[in-house]
Parts: C-alpha cells; structure tokens; sequence
C-alpha cells in the first residue's frame, strides 16, 4: 500500500515537472527572440481594490443581519452531550 502512494506521488510530482519544464522552455524562447521584455514580464501581485464608505457600511450590516441571524437559531438550541 506504502509502494502505491509513493508510486502515485512520484507519477503527480512528474506530471508537474512536465508542466514547468514546458513553461520555462516557453518564457526561454521569449527571452532569446526578444518577444517580450523579462523585466515587465512579472509585474507581480495584482493591487486590491479598495473599498468605498458606503461598501464598508454594507458589507457591516451585512455581516450583522448575517450574525444576528446566527446567534438567534443557536438560542433555542441547547448542546447534546449525552453519550
């Protein structure tokens, strides 16, 4: 059973190698022709919108109704601890 896992991992760890190695041959072959420029290629993290006032303030009652609502089905429900 221990060989089966191992084997599956090692088969799933070779299929993404495969994956990367096909990706970095790709982003090379941009290098060498000059497609693209490797310093704008990454340009990393896309920035999070920030929220407006009035999406704070709904998102908060939101989350308060969202709240509310769980708090009042949990008042009439008292824990089973009997075994």
């Amino acid at each position: 059973m221990e060989k089966r896992l191992i084997d599956l991992a090692l088969e799933a760890l070779k299929a993404r190698k495969a994956v990367i190695d096909e990706e970095i041959a790709v982003l090379r072959s941009e290098i060498s022709t000059g497609k693209s420029n490797p310093a704008k290629a990454f340009t990393g993290r896309k920035k999070r919108q920030k929220k407006t006032a009035a999406q704070r303030e709904a998102h908060s009652e939101a989350m308060r109704a969202y709240w509310a609502r769980k708090k009042a089905g949990k008042a009439g429900k008292k824990k089973n601890k009997s075994k």
